[in-house]
């Protein structure tokens, strides 16, 4: 996962799958399952690895 970009920003901190290369700190597949179905204003689904699909997340 990786960080908010900052305080306030409308866009909150983005989950990647494992094996997408970025700089974020890891996360148990648990631990995404249930920031992707909380409040979006705190996490997002990268738009290019789609975590949330591997996951099985319905949209």
């Amino acid at each position: 996962m990786e960080k908010q970009l900052h305080a306030g920003h409308p866009l909150g901190a983005c989950v990647h799958r494992a094996d997408f290369q970025r700089d974020a700190n890891p996360i148990s597949a648990d631990q995404a399952r249930r920031a992707l179905t909380g409040d979006g204003k705190f996490f997002r689904a990268c738009e290019f690895c789609r975590p949330d699909t591997a996951l099985q997340i319905p949209d």
